[in-house]
């Protein structure tokens, strides 16, 4: 570590011993034909439709949203509104004044989660599986369809349910149509609106599994190839973030091991496969209630009868329980443990903005303002202003005799929460009083940030 620090940069070679391939993900296997039978489908067309669908603002009820209103490149696929994610945390849809219950999730490598529904993987002794936080989508098709018919979103919604048909109409008066006809066919718009909105939904897919929404062209990608060097805060914050000194399991054990790759997984070892900073598998970490998203105020049944929060400020967002459960007495009794739980996203793309002073919002409802927060979040959750004072939330009243201030506010869900105790019990799972000093998380910072897509490596950064 001396001469890591005295050279400032290290080669990929010190850590990984080889250069690992880039696994580049392709479109998506399309099954449906054309309405005119012409043939195979021109994937590359098919990419196209569903890239300008995707940015299309004319899908919305009334118009001006798109996919790309909260899911936009500059901000690695989510939302691109920093006065939405600093201040609320959630974003606005369609009609003024109505706002989703959670953050929009990253677009960027959804192609690699494991389709649904979810399922216990008892390997890990977890739920894996299925689209948005909480998995109720089995595909990315069929999560495609769920904004265009979400009240708090795009609004397709027809006497209080949700219209694939406003959608199909939108498009053929729309800018696309010509292009949608061209690929799947003069005659499409004369089938029934199923289908084509099947066509529509599955052409979103395609270009979301594409190489431009998935393009593994980090800085770190660019460092597992041997074409960009890592500094030694880098360096370290790998080290910290893999507890080995070769970045891979197996490796020396780092001094300090923050255990963020048990979560944030990566391959096995170089060329094993893609590394993709998640095994997409639902947890608790115990984040707080974001009361500045407005949905908790959106209790008007008259304004919003298909989208409206009926339990006002004592709404709890259960996550995947709401998704495994189908009746209120399954999620009160939570045999399956899951209350809480959300899926684990990639970090890839965490700390893409579009430019530096940018806000991004952080957590499964917005509640974190910087990768800063997020890391220390993790590293303190459970402890006070009193040094060494461990908040055990095993407790009836975990709050009771503390000598201190808590420093974060009481978890939204306490239920199944990873490491409630804070303890480190040799478990492996140490979230919440992890031990790391501020320059510690500085470096788990600075390692993340080297997975921004779009690197571009200069003459003097090899």
């Amino acid at each position: 570590m001396e001469n890591i620090v005295a050279n400032k940069t290290v080669s990929r070679i010190a850590l990984f011993g080889i250069a690992a391939p880039i696994f580049i993900v392709g479109a998506i296997t399309m099954s449906a034909k054309p309405a005119t039978a012409q043939g195979p489908l021109n994937q590359s067309l098919v990419i196209q439709v569903g890239k300008d669908l995707f940015y299309e603002t004319d899908l919305s009820n009334p118009t001006g949203v798109a996919c790309a209103t909260c899911h936009d490149p500059s901000a690695g696929f989510s939302s691109p509104n920093s006065s939405a994610n600093k201040n609320l945390g959630t974003m606005p849809g369609a009609v003024a004044g109505r706002f989703g219950n959670r953050k929009a999730p990253t677009v960027s490598y959804s192609s690699f989660i494991p389709v649904g529904p979810p399922k216990l993987d008892n390997t890990i002794g977890a739920f894996v599986g299925g689209m948005f936080y909480d998995g109720r989508a089995n595909t990315l098709a069929i999560q495609a369809q769920g904004p265009f018919q979400n009240p708090n979103e795009m609004n397709n919604v027809v006497h209080n349910l949700g219209s694939p048909q406003m959608v199909v109409e939108a498009l053929e008066r729309g800018p696309n149509a010509a292009q949608f006809k061209q690929c799947y066919g003069a005659n499409v718009f004369n089938q029934p609106v199923a289908p084509v909105f099947q066509l529509m939904v599955q052409s979103l897919a395609a270009y979301e599994s594409s190489t431009q929404v998935s393009p593994f062209n980090s800085k770190y990608d660019m460092f597992l190839e041997g074409k960009a060097r890592f500094t030694a805060q880098e360096i370290v914050g790998l080290q910290i973030f893999t507890g080995s000194l070769t970045g891979r399991a197996g490796g020396p054990a780092s001094p300090i091991n923050a255990q963020c790759s048990l979560c944030h997984a990566l391959a096995s070892s170089p060329g094993a496969g893609p590394d993709l900073f998640t095994d997409s598998h639902y947890v608790n970490v115990g984040i707080p209630k974001n009361l500045a998203n407005p949905y908790y105020a959106m209790t008007n049944a008259v304004a919003d009868p298909a989208g409206y929060n009926s339990l006002g400020s004592s709404y709890i967002d259960f996550g995947l329980a709401k998704t495994l459960y189908t009746t209120t007495a399954q999620l009160n009794a939570d045999a399956l443990q899951v209350k809480g739980c959300f899926k684990i996203p990639t970090l890839r793309n965490v700390d893409s903005r579009p430019y530096a002073t940018f806000v991004k919002a952080y957590g499964h409802n917005g509640f974190f303002k910087s990768l800063q927060q997020v890391v220390h979040f993790y590293n303190t959750r459970n402890l006070t202003t009193k040094a060494g004072e461990v908040i055990d939330f095993t407790k009836a009243n975990p709050y009771a005799g503390l000598k201190g201030q808590p420093l974060w506010p009481a978890p939204e869900c306490v239920n199944n929460m990873l490491n409630p105790s804070g303890l480190k019990t040799g478990d492996g799972l140490h979230i919440g009083n992890i031990g790391l000093t501020a320059a510690q998380e500085a470096d788990l910072v600075a390692f993340l940030q080297t997975l921004t897509d779009g690197f571009q490596a200069t003459p003097s950064t090899p």
